[in-house]
């Protein structure tokens, strides 16, 4: 294929295909036809150039075992040269929301519009935020299983200040049958929400922490690769099935074979 692409034809595919991940996590509708067609209209190229350019795309997300878009078949007919530019700026790209992080903000910007001050619910008020707190603890039986058997200590941090610590689930919560200590893990309150929102994961095998590539330049690196803690009864260790399944909805994650480190 032809080198003939400049920088800024690429990177302005890179950025368009980048936003119509974001609609498609996001579930917004878009018509792919319209955003080749206002690239040829901008650099003089036909709208088909664009679609098969922003295959190649898809094919470098493949590759990285990451989402792509949807109708937008993987097409690995790509020069050495083109490949390498585009990969450059891919990973200019601030990164895509993954549906979590999506139905976060959806949360949000609904307890915003319902979050009308009275001075009257404050007492009501405060109930609900004790509630909140114990519920994000997690059900008192299965956080005490759990702190007895990291023996009140953050299974990454090694944090032992019991009032901040969480019983997070490592396959989300669905009953009973999920109240297992072999599904838990305790973690540090930030610890635990990174965990829900898929930002770190712990590989099955070596049980070594990984990072999602948004916190590499965090306070929080300094976990990267770390060894999990782990309790001394073989029954209430994490389970590596279930830390699997968690590592699988980590769209950055890699196996050890596949990762950097």
């Amino acid at each position: 294929m032809s080198d003939g692409w400049s920088n800024e034809e690429l990177k302005a595919s890179v950025q368009a295909y980048g936003e119509m991940l974001r609609q498609q996590v996001a579930t917004t509708k878009f018509v792919k036809a319209h955003v080749y067609r206002e690239l040829a209209n901008r650099f003089g190229r036909e709208e088909g150039a664009f679609e098969r350019r922003m295959q190649n795309i898809s094919a470098i997300y493949e590759e990285r075992e990451l989402e792509w878009v949807v109708g937008l078949k993987p097409q690995k007919n790509i020069g050495t040269a083109i490949k390498s530019r585009l990969i450059k700026m891919i990973d200019e790209l601030p990164p895509a929301p993954g549906p979590v992080a999506h139905e976060l903000e959806k949360a949000e910007v609904e307890a915003e519009q319902q979050r009308v001050f009275d001075p009257r619910n404050v007492d009501d008020a405060r109930q609900r935020v004790v509630a909140s707190i114990v519920r994000r603890r997690g059900q008192s039986a299965f956080r005490k299983k759990l702190l007895e058997a990291y023996a009140t200590r953050c299974a990454i941090t090694g944090c032992d200040q019991a009032e901040v610590l969480e019983a997070a689930h490592i396959h989300p919560y669905k009953g009973e049958h999920t109240h297992v200590v072999s599904n838990g893990l305790l973690l540090r309150a930030d610890l635990h929400t990174l965990f829900d929102l898929y930002l770190i994961a712990i590989e099955p095998d070596s049980l070594l922490i990984r990072l999602a590539p948004q916190l590499h330049n965090s306070y929080y690196m300094q976990y990267q690769g770390m060894p999990l803690t782990t309790p001394t009864s073989p029954s209430a260790k994490a389970s590596v099935e279930a830390l699997q399944w968690h590592a699988d909805q980590c769209d950055w994650f890699k196996s050890p074979s596949g990762s950097s480190g």
